[in-house]
């Protein structure tokens, strides 16, 4: 990294976009600016990420964001964190991240139902996997759309009278309508905030443009042998681990309606509002202890408290200038930013909303 300290700035980071499964990207497009706004398999954008890319397909890059140097040079963000842990991280993340950022996030447009999947949670990510981190997830639903008359959902949770067995039965049959049939099935708009738990099976539906806030981790399970165009291998299903472990991935405990939206949906709550600025609370650790996520809406200018740890930045909406050590940094729409531990509180100046996220509660 020659003389240049990163660790007093906010770290803008390069357009990263990943080949998925799945097909979209459109919404993807528009919301980043890019012209002309189609959909392929270019369907997601690693925004801010430490991790490879762990799933099939051939993405462009392995995933992990960049930023650039002012030489125009580029270097990746794992990098830069593991250059100094204690200075991007914090003292009480430096040695319990497993070198990664402790919250990531990636943006996906779907035009096409995802795989049905789940992730692992950390006990099996460290048992199975030899990885130190789980993947329980949040999504903002931050534009929607109509696929041939569909309106946008989601599935999540197992129904009430799934069991392990059943589930079991229907996946060796390949039974995919009897999967989706044990799932919830919510119909979603745009602004809400869905999480995720580690183990919980679901599939994003069609016509989303999800931000996915998440532990720093990329393994899906997925029990689809057949999807869209492709025929999964065993590996691209569990990794090698056969499909009794897979499968013991699932967690299977079962909901009503009300139970799974009261355990998925968060409520916004206003933390903070001033004719300047306002903060609203979705994900809380009373959610999940393994990260935050809140919005901020900016009408003229907003100071950041300081805060003892990393945390990162999506703008969501119009571009967002940052004041930081006398520096400023304007920031597109549609871009992540890794704000390091080191960098005194940041100032937004401008007309414009991002999403804001901390990593785990170390306590």
């Amino acid at each position: 990294m020659s003389n240049i300290n990163l660790s007093n700035i906010p770290i803008v980071l390069e357009l990263n976009r990943v080949e998925r499964l799945y097909t979209g990207g459109k919404l993807l497009d528009n919301w980043q600016g890019i012209n002309p706004a189609t959909d392929s398999s270019l369907s997601e954008e690693f925004i801010v990420s430490t991790v490879e890319y762990k799933g099939p397909g051939k993405p462009e890059n392995k995933g992990i964001s960049q930023t650039k140097l002012p030489d125009g040079s580029y270097i990746d963000l794992f990098s830069i964190i593991n250059s100094d842990r204690t200075a991007y991280l914090g003292q009480m993340y430096a040695d319990i991240t497993n070198q990664q950022s402790g919250v990531l996030c990636r943006v996906g447009d779907s035009n096409v139902r995802l795989v049905i999947q789940c992730h692992p949670d950390q006990q099996k990510a460290k048992h199975f996997l030899d990885f130190q981190s789980g993947k329980t997830e949040a999504w903002y639903i931050a534009d929607t759309r109509e696929i041939d008359g569909v309106k946008p959902y989601i599935y999540c949770g197992f129904k009430q009278g799934v069991t392990k067995e059943l589930w079991t039965e229907l996946f060796n049959k390949q039974d995919i309508q009897g999967m989706l049939n044990c799932m919830h099935r919510l119909e979603v708009k745009i602004g809400e905030v869905y999480v995720i738990e580690a183990g919980m099976p679901h599939a994003m539906g069609s016509g989303c443009l999800f931000i996915e806030v998440h532990e720093p981790c990329d393994y899906t399970i997925r029990v689809e042998r057949n999807y869209s165009t492709k025929t999964l291998t065993d590996e691209e299903m569990h990794y090698g681990l056969g499909f009794e472990a897979m499968l013991d991935f699932f967690n299977y405990t079962t909901y009503d309606e009300n139970e799974i939206i009261n355990k998925c949906k968060c409520k916004p709550n206003t933390i903070y509002k001033n004719e300047d600025a306002s903060v609203t609370s979705f994900v809380t650790y009373k959610h999940t202890d393994r990260f935050i996520v809140n919005k901020l809406e900016v009408k003229n200018r907003y100071l950041f408290e300081k805060y003892d740890g990393h945390y990162i930045l999506i703008t969501l909406k119009n571009e967002a200038k940052l004041l930081c050590s006398g520096e400023e940094f304007i920031v597109p729409q549609g871009r992540g930013i890794f704000v390091p531990a080191n960098v005194e509180p940041l100032t937004v100046v401008g007309n414009c909303e991002i999403i804001v996220a901390y990593p785990f509660n170390t306590e």
